[in-house]
């Protein structure tokens, strides 16, 4: 039994926690999956429901400031509703007196920036995240168009890959109102991690919108492909807002990446991203997927289920419809033998259709539904 406690000042929570301890009345802890300047993050078993999930425990900052507090327990409400094949889905929003989580989807696999660090290279080819990337446009455009709700913190390592090849989008709305939390002392300590993909809009304190997330989706390609973001050393502050960061294959050159040359397309749709001015950036998702010239994900269609009262229904239409077929057989049959008459040497034994008593199973219904 291992006892873990979130680090950094910005994510320490002042609660500790053990592997098989059981909390909030349902989660019993496994291990630690993940830690950052936001929190701790633990694969846990809801007894309840019977699944494991990822609890994202809240750093102690959040739990004694009321109205962020209060704001992040809304917009974890309001992420309830993103459900979405390629975003990590959040389950509940679980706390007491002492410390708080979000409990979340558990994805068994690997962020995009631990699988790019693993490369021989440290880079991926175009060919090689074209999927994810339309996968991850997919699901930004849901999220946007349908959801109304913005990520804000759009990054590589916000980007899993599960068993199955999949990309799934972690954090989604939430990201906003954890940075918040912590603004006081990011504005002490220094800049978070995530300020190499924000916008200049983002930079300076602006409201996040749906082209923040347009600039950030840029960056994070740009990286996944050159293994740098566009501005990673000296004043990054100046240089997003004032700077055209240089094309990824001269990046690729300049950190002798071999080949240096990437398609014009993704250049051309990256650096539209990474516009400084807002209105010169692609105005959505589904405008950079097609920049990018990347396949049309799946298309999303929502089936209502069939009631049990129109299963009745079709169970007696059936049934109906059966019964004349085979009343029609008999009648017709008897025309055809009255209309051709033959003589007895000539004749072939007659066939009759039997209609066997059958048992009424209208109660169960799950054999008939295959067949109707």
């Amino acid at each position: 039994m291992t006892n873990e406690r979130a680090g950094g000042v910005a994510g320490a929570t002042s609660r500790e926690f053990a592997s098989g301890q059981k909390i909030f009345g349902r989660y019993t802890l496994v291990k630690v999956i993940g830690r950052g300047g936001m929190g701790i993050v633990w694969l846990a078993r809801d007894e309840e429901l019977e699944r494991d999930v990822a609890l994202k425990f809240l750093p102690d900052l959040m739990i004694q400031d009321h109205a962020v507090f209060d704001q992040l327990k809304r917009e974890t409400k309001r992420c309830l509703e993103l459900t979405h094949p390629h975003i990590v889905r959040i389950h509940d929003f679980v706390h007491d007196e002492r410390s708080g989580c979000i409990s979340m989807e558990y994805i068994d696999g690997e962020t995009l920036s631990n699988l790019r660090a693993e490369k021989e290279r440290k880079v991926f080819e175009p060919d090689e995240i074209a999927t994810w990337t339309s996968q991850l446009c997919d699901a930004l455009d849901y999220a946007h168009n349908h959801a109304k709700i913005i990520h804000c913190d759009l990054k590589p390592a916000n980007l899993m890959v599960n068993q199955q090849g999949e990309l799934k989008i972690s954090d989604f709305g939430i990201a906003r109102s954890l940075g918040d939390s912590v603004s006081r002392l990011t504005a002490e300590q220094g800049r978070s991690g995530t300020l190499v993909y924000m916008s200049p809009q983002q930079l300076n304190g602006e409201r996040c919108t749906h082209l923040d997330d347009i600039y950030s989706l840029g960056a994070t390609i740009y990286e996944l492909l050159t293994s740098k973001p566009p501005f990673y050393s000296g004043n990054i502050d100046r240089q997003i807002c004032e700077r055209v960061a240089p094309s990824m294959t001269e990046r690729r050159k300049e950190l002798d990446i071999e080949p240096a040359l990437v398609p014009q397309v993704w250049e051309d749709g990256v650096a539209a991203c990474l516009a400084k001015d807002p209105s010169q950036r692609p105005q959505s998702v589904a405008e950079v997927a097609q920049r990018l010239q990347l396949a049309p994900g799946p298309t999303r269609i929502s089936r209502a289920p069939v009631k049990k009262s129109n299963r009745k229904a079709l169970l007696a239409g059936g049934i109906a419809a059966i019964s004349l077929l085979v009343l029609a057989g008999l009648y017709f049959g008897a025309l055809k033998r009255q209309a051709k008459p033959v003589s007895q040497s000539a004749a072939i034994p007659e066939k009759s259709i039997a209609v066997l008593p059958f048992e009424n199973r209208e109660g169960d219904l799950a054999h008939f539904d295959t067949a109707l």
